[in-house]
């Protein structure tokens, strides 16, 4: 080949190899790219879950300490036995107070709807303690569009309020009517194997859950 023919076919294999050069380094970079935003992806999924599962840890806690205060207020409040709806009104409180305050973090959005009769199941146990479960119509957003929906709660509390209520509406019927020293005694040998114990007076009975924390009952 003379050297006419040898410089437009050197052009053309130049060229080429530009043309060639330019797709690779086009298809890298591409590759890179959806790497990156997998990562990314991968990263925002991580976040959301841990947020996901520490505000459900945190409400389970709530829900535990709620119901130990709704117990403990019914206890005192002989007028108002209301244990659920008490439940429901502080575990709300707590949800509302966490995403104007708490759960505020600029790359997420968490919507957590409100409690009630429905999304959570407070059920009494034959020993009057309770068991609550829950599924809240919750969703925590990432600004990459990841989503998780939906908390679950469950708890078991152990202060057996329905019991202790029981024992002390009996307790107090007894020293209204027919009131005497060893009274106290007496029931509270009858009930030491269930780990109650009892102060009466003829105007006030106090219940003590030895097993768990103390309910008062008047």
């Amino acid at each position: 080949m003379d050297k006419k023919g040898a410089a437009p076919t050197l052009a053309i294999f130049i060229i080429f190899i530009l043309i060639c050069a330019a797709a690779a380094l086009a298809t890298f970079q591409a590759g890179h790219q959806r790497q990156v935003f997998t990562i990314q992806q991968l990263m925002a999924v991580d976040v959301v879950r841990a947020t996901s599962s520490t505000i459900e840890i945190e409400l389970d806690q709530t829900l535990y300490t709620a119901i130990t205060a709704a117990m403990y207020e019914a206890g005192v409040h002989q007028e108002n036995r209301d244990v659920e709806n008490r439940v429901i009104r502080f575990l709300n409180k707590r949800i509302e107070l966490g995403q104007e305050l708490g759960w505020g973090y600029s790359n997420l959005t968490i919507n957590i709807e409100p409690v009630d009769n429905n999304s959570l199941v407070l059920e009494w146990l034959p020993d009057g303690s309770m068991r609550a479960r829950a599924y809240l119509d919750a969703e925590v957003r990432h600004i990459s569009g990841v989503v998780a929906n939906g908390i679950s709660l469950r708890v078991n509390v152990t202060p057996r309020f329905k019991r202790l209520e029981t024992v002390a509406d009996i307790a107090f019927n007894l020293a209204r009517t027919s009131y005497y020293p060893s009274l106290e005694n007496e029931l509270n040998d009858n009930y030491a194997c269930e780990g109650l114990s009892l102060k009466i007076s003829p105007t006030s009975v106090i219940v003590y859950d030895t097993f768990a924390g103390e309910v008062v009952i008047t």
